[in-house]
């Protein structure tokens, strides 16, 4: 059987280690844009968060031990084509992820007064594609959206370059983004009970040393007297001696419109159904999900693929690609092995396929796997005093 997987992040990873257990002796080759293996995990997961860092640990067993190919550097759609695949390989899943911001579509958000989150996520992550310098973010910001994307990037603007012993944050694009920061409005349209983000992620910014807090939109009966959100958001406010941040949360409350007014911004707000009011800050981030760019349109995915992962015979889809941006990293493993059942019910015989021979010239300059672990040496051995890597942006 030959395989092939596009995206190598936590969906492409799982599929081909649940697709190895389904056909042990397959062919498994794994296609990525950039030259470095890991997609989301690398480029995408707070730098603070090294513990979920630590599946590539898992991840990287495939490559040296269980004859995983990484083909490093191919973009599929430009170096080769969707067809060039399935005409090599048996099975091709598509498991690129989703790289565009979903925009802000409140009036005056397209004036370029606004970020994407996951513009921003790359840049403090060291993302080759987010190569230039990143801009300034002034003191006071606004994050769109009550998402964990947004409490990372509340977090992450809001700690110091001390706070960053042992991470891979690119300190550079932190220090740009972040150095006159004092001021984040976190605002989202549902109630505390009902917003997207999780508690764990939400206390981790109420707990940061010398930040205050202040609320906005929460109501008498927000989760009852003994919810853990009500009581996280209606405990005292704790005493800090040298205050040099604060926050404001916004509940049930939604952008209204967003007009520059010389170097500030003027955000207008709706609480519930008639409070208005309007803030005014330096820049705006939207972070109220993700979508595909136009490199990621391989194939047009309708609700039926959504739900069972299958486009067609031989072509499938994993991961945010198919479900959309929600679900943990566990939850990419369950969603690649019940899709490895799958691909595996439909299609238990090769069809003599030629595999990677037949994409010699294509994949000619490929980076391999053996590649990657000279980059990770060197961005070890490169890093500075209290970082665990410098990456490069060679990706």
């Amino acid at each position: 059987m030959r395989i092939a997987i596009v995206g190598s992040g936590p969906s492409g990873c799982y599929s081909a280690q649940a697709l190895r257990r389904a056909y042990p002796t397959a062919e498994i080759c794994v296609f990525d844009a950039l030259k470095t293996p890991y997609g989301l995990i690398r480029y995408g997961v707070a730098a603070d968060h090294q513990g979920t860092k630590a599946i590539v640990r898992q991840f990287a067993r495939q490559f040296e031990r269980e004859d995983v190919r990484f083909f490093g550097g191919i973009e599929v759609g430009t170096h080769v084509s969707l067809d060039q695949l399935r005409a090599a390989f048996d099975i091709v899943v598509l498991a690129h992820g989703l790289h565009g911001d979903t925009p802000l579509e409140t009036p005056g958000a397209r004036d370029g007064s606004v970020y994407g989150a996951g513009q921003i996520t790359r840049l403090l992550n060291g993302h080759p594609e987010e190569s230039g310098p990143s801009p300034t973010l002034g003191a006071s910001l606004a994050i769109i959206g009550h998402g964990n994307v947004a409490m990372d990037l509340g977090r992450l603007l809001l700690k110091r370059g001390e706070d960053f012993t042992g991470t891979d944050i690119d300190d550079e694009a932190h220090h740009a983004l972040s150095c006159h920061l004092d001021t984040i409005h976190l605002i989202g349209r549902s109630a505390p009970t009902e917003a997207k983000f999780d508690i764990k992620m939400a206390s981790e910014i109420l707990d940061l040393p010398g930040v205050t807090h202040s609320y906005h939109g929460i109501g008498e009966d927000d989760g009852g007297p003994n919810s853990p959100r009500r009581e996280l958001f209606s405990a005292a406010p704790r005493d800090v001696d040298r205050p040099r941040a604060h926050v404001h949360w916004w509940f049930r409350t939604s952008p209204v419109s967003v007009e520059r007014e010389g170097t500030q911004i003027a955000l207008a707000l709706r609480t519930g159904e008639v409070q208005k009011s309007t803030v005014s800050v330096d820049s705006i981030i939207s972070a109220i999900g993700f979508s595909a760019d136009a490199r990621q349109q391989l194939y047009p995915i309708d609700p039926a693929a959504r739900e069972s992962g299958r486009l067609e015979r031989g072509l499938y889809v994993a991961g945010w690609a198919r479900r959309g941006p929600r679900g943990t990293i566990p939850d990419q493993r369950a969603d690649a092995r019940s899709l490895a059942a799958l691909i595996s019910s439909e299609l238990p015989h090769p069809a003599g396929m030629p595999g990677i021979e037949a994409l010699a010239d294509e994949v000619a300059n490929a980076s391999d796997y053996a590649a990657w672990l000279e980059i990770d040496r060197l961005e070890r051995e490169t890093a500075m005093p209290g970082r665990i890597r410098s990456k490069s942006r060679r990706g």
